[in-house]
């Protein structure tokens, strides 16, 4: 899962939007089923939350999608080699974070990246979802 993801959950004022992004993130707790987010979506989002929402709501979010049952996957070594590899792979066009991302896909051998963001449709190397597209039974 990705910063924009989170945004969508925490931050749209779309009933059937949060409605969606809470059965995906129950769905991944699920058994047989595992979530993944990248450490560095944690970063992202704290930083952008207290930017809209203030500190207080920044601190409140952080710990909700730290105890949230999904798996938060630090920076290894050979994530961090994978991110360097797409990232001159794709001649600096994806953002670092963006390639942090699909390499902990990579590295984790995630099924698919739940996003809202286009850069990951250029990452050949993973599949991107947006939530809007996935089915949840």
């Amino acid at each position: 899962m990705d910063t924009t993801f989170f945004t969508l959950h925490y931050f749209s004022t779309d009933a059937g939007v949060l409605q969606k992004t809470k059965a995906i993130i129950s769905s991944c707790r699920k058994l047989g089923s595992r979530g993944i987010v990248p450490v560095i979506v944690l970063a992202e989002f704290y930083a952008l939350a207290r930017k809209r929402a203030g500190r207080d709501v920044a601190e409140r979010y952080f710990s909700e999608m730290e105890l949230s049952g999904l798996d938060v996957e630090g920076l290894k070594v050979a994530t961090a080699k994978q991110a360097g590899i797409l990232r001159a792979k794709y001649q600096q066009k994806v953002p670092w974070g963006d390639c942090l991302i699909a390499a902990t896909a990579i590295e984790t051998k995630a099924d698919s990246v739940v996003t809202e963001d286009p850069h990951f449709a250029v990452i050949k190397e993973i599949r991107a979802k947006y939530a809007s597209q996935i089915q949840i039974w």
